[in-house]
């Protein structure tokens, strides 16, 4: 019965996972590409890219994005001269080899007709072989451009990933070592030749040369001011870097200091046991001095703490009652409108309805929404006693302290400071977790934690005379209060169940008290109540290289 309950679950949450979870595995080690310029102005490329595979795989992909008035043709695909079934869909290329935690090597063979330009003073290949519409990275790129003949007249230029990285030969073949290339980014390559060595391609008036030389003075000059601005970025960097970290560290070691200073002051009674105050409800108390994060035990011992204020009576060890008293804070009533109003008939209550009605999934927005608003409303009546320290000032110095670091950071950014830049997300990431959370608890909120934390100690090793010597309502407080932050360890007291019989002897009432049976209809209502959903996400990409060409590898 529970799978057919859990496969739907299963079968929804399959559904909505993004597509990404369930891609290829892969690493592109190397991708080498060889484009030789052909006298008649086609473009034979050939390109290999070696994969290493984790996992099962059907093939590669390679997309190719002809620039406007080119074309890809000729596409074929070998390994180890053996040919490969290739698929085309639009721009992009599936080649089918299939197999199980391999490194293969793919040749790829294609033409690119139209992609060589003619000019009056030379003759231009200007081509993006990858875009920022590549999804993969590339760890070891190079592109080599070679003329149809002999020449040592060429011009050249890489852009973007491929800036000031091509180097000339003796015969004017030109070489782009690239090195790693990111996924989402572009690289086109320029080289001009000879016209005369393309006695066949079809001549275009104008020239280009003066257009490659402007754009390599553009970004020769372009280089020359990011130099000079990583340079300033630097200095700056490491001059106030350091400024804001020695002063945030010293702000962070004067708070630390302080509240030691104020616990160090705080003097717990040590020379008998007591049940601290009712400065706060009980719930109230969890919540200051143990977590924020109420558990179900928490809701039981809430429960018992209505019964103790002789809000609710117990009718037997299942049912529960309303007295008529008036609940005197909101989270009480809350409680009382989720347990009585909801779950019961309005006046009475039984455990066993709690657990059959947080088991219909049509009331678990209901139960959720009670638990949700009960929890608030027990910090509300915490933030209420004003146990935290207001320090804007404070607060406001460490505020601008992340501000200026996070400002830092984008600045040393910008210019690929990367070691800088993250730090600087460091110091602003803790100067900003500092100037939002930060509330020191006053000198009578570290009491009130002392006082119960003193008493829970103390619980452990209680003798029976000290227990009894206490009045009826603070034994089921100091009860209540194990219960809700230590109910197993509770469960194996045996005074445990004393201290409800010695309730309802003192207290002329009945209470039928079974820890065990209370807090495990809370957690099964808790469990039965509990939702996880996830959903995926996908997103498109758009971009192109120079003349909406470009293209990018993958696997399937």
């Amino acid at each position: 019965m529970q799978m057919k309950k859990v496969m739907p679950l299963l079968l929804i949450l399959m559904l909505l996972l993004p597509v990404t979870v369930f891609a290829v595995d892969f690493e592109i080690d190397e991708a080498t590409i060889d484009a030789r310029l052909m006298e008649d102005g086609t473009v034979a490329v050939e390109e290999q890219f070696t994969y290493e595979f984790d996992g099962d795989f059907e093939g590669i992909t390679r997309e190719l994005k002809p620039k406007t008035g080119t074309e890809i043709t000729g596409f074929t695909a070998h390994e180890n001269k053996k040919k490969l079934k290739v698929e085309k869909e639009k721009s992009l290329y599936k080649i089918y080899r299939s197999g199980d935690d391999e490194t293969i090597t793919v040749t790829l063979n294609y033409v690119i007709e139209g992609a060589i330009e003619k000019f009056d003073d030379g003759t231009e290949f200007y081509w993006p072989f990858f875009d920022d519409r590549n999804e993969s990275d590339y760890e070891q790129m190079t592109i080599a451009v070679h003329p149809p003949a002999p020449t040592d007249e060429v011009l050249f230029l890489g852009y973007d990933e491929a800036f000031e990285k091509g180097i000339a030969s003796d015969e004017g073949s030109v070489v782009f070592k690239l090195g790693k290339v990111p996924e989402g980014s572009n690289g086109d390559i320029r080289v001009i030749y000879d016209a005369q060595l393309f006695p066949g391609a079809a001549s275009t008036d104008g020239t280009v040369k003066e257009q490659l030389l402007a754009d390599r003075e553009q970004q020769e000059a372009e280089a020359a001011a990011f130099a000079a601005n990583q340079n300033t970025a630097s200095t700056i960097g490491k001059i106030a870097l350091p400024a804001l970290g020695l002063i945030l560290a010293g702000i962070l070691f004067s708070a630390y200091w302080r509240a030691r200073k104020k616990k160090a002051a705080i003097e717990v009674r040590k020379d008998g046991f007591s049940v601290p105050d009712e400065k706060l409800s009980l719930p109230a108390a969890v919540y200051f001095t143990h977590s924020p994060y109420l558990t179900p035990d928490a809701m039981a011992a809430a429960l018992l703490e209505l019964v103790r204020k002789e809000i609710v009576k117990q009718l037997s060890e299942d049912q529960f009652e309303l007295t008529g008293k008036k609940a005197s804070l909101p989270h009480e009533q809350t409680l009382i409108d989720l347990l009585f109003h909801k779950i019961g008939d309005g006046q009475t209550f039984q455990l066993s309805e709690v657990e059959a009605y947080s088991k219909k999934e049509l009331n678990h927005s209901a139960y959720n929404d009670a638990v949700a608003k009960w929890n608030r409303e027990v910090a509300d009546e915490v933030k209420g006693r004003h146990f935290k320290e207001k320090v804007p000032a404070l607060r406001g110095m460490v505020a601008s302290i992340a501000a200026t670091s996070a400002g830092l950071a984008i600045y040393t950014g910008i210019y690929e400071l990367y070691p800088l830049m993250a730090l600087s997300i460091l110091v602003a990431l803790t100067a900003a977790s500092f100037a939002l959370f930060y509330s020191p608890i006053t000198a009578e909120g570290h009491t009130v934690k002392a006082q119960w934390k003193e008493m829970q100690t103390a619980m452990q090793n209680l003798p029976a005379s000290k227990w009894q010597a206490l009045d009826a309502d603070d034994r089921l407080r100091a009860y209540a209060y194990l219960l809700a932050v230590d109910g197993k360890q509770l469960d194996k007291k045996s005074r445990s169940f004393s201290a409800a019989g010695q309730y309802a002897e003192e207290t002329d009432s009945s209470l039928y008290f079974n820890p065990i049976l209370l807090s495990g209809v809370f957690v099964a209502a808790s469990s039965n109540t509990s939702v996880s959903a996830s959903s995926g996400s996908s997103s498109v990409s758009s971009g192109g290289g120079v003349g909406g060409g470009g293209g990018g590898s993958g696997a399937f």
